[in-house]
């Protein structure tokens, strides 16, 4: 996977970044998940969190050469980055609609909508500079010192490799987490409220032990 993900974005950082002209723009709208639009393509679907994480392996695959029509006319069919960007819209609908319904917890879902943004912004350039620049590339710099607790700049050698390592390690830890829910809540309940501090006293109760104290 880790070769995959590295061609990949070495594709795809280089078609937004080239001669250092344009940077990454656009994440998924923070919304609460039965706010999403259904907007245009496919309903959105219910699916679990392993479907949801197969789908991410698909986003490249079968693309086209996008094909316009004659001037004036709409484009014939739709490819390229452009197709990957409406299956990344279509995931977001599938991933609050697998939430409304109970198929995945807050946790998979915001981790899922995170990577999907990440995606987003990779396949969005705009021009080097722009007022959003910062914030987006503060958005990779978040993104993969929060997976692999690695400082990434887009001006480092091995900017690319860092964000690929994160991306999978990201991946593979959503997995984990769908796989292991059996042992997880075994070991809640194994853990229970140990894992706090005992609650103080109540008030008084220090006084009252006092006074029954024996002389």
């Amino acid at each position: 996977m880790k070769r995959t993900l590295l061609v990949l974005f070495v594709l795809l950082f280089g078609f937004a970044l080239r001669a250092e002209e344009r940077a990454l723009t656009v994440t998924l709208p923070d919304v609460a998940p039965a706010a999403v639009p259904a907007g245009t393509g496919e309903a959105a679907a219910v699916k679990d969190g392993n479907a949801l994480l197969d789908a991410l392996l698909t986003l490249f695959d079968n693309l086209v050469l996008e094909k316009k029509g004659a001037p004036g006319e709409e484009k014939v069919t739709k490819g390229g980055l452009a197709l990957v960007d409406e299956r990344l819209s279509q995931l977001a609908r599938d991933a609050a609609s697998s939430l409304e319904a109970g198929a995945v917890d807050k946790i998979f879902y915001y981790r899922y909508k995170r990577m999907l943004s990440i995606y987003k912004m990779v396949i969005t350039p705009v021009v080097k500079n722009e007022l959003l620049e910062n914030p987006f590339m503060k958005a990779f710099e978040d993104f993969v010192w929060s997976v692999t607790y690695e400082r990434w700049a887009w001006g480092d050698k091995d900017a690319i490799a860092k964000m690929a390592a994160a991306m999978e390690e990201e991946f593979v830890q959503m997995k984990v987490y769908l796989d292991t829910k059996q042992t997880r809540e075994e070991l809640k309940r194994k853990i229970g409220k140990r894992i706090l501090p005992p609650p103080p006293p109540p008030p008084g109760a220090k006084k009252k032990a006092e006074e029954k104290r024996p002389e």
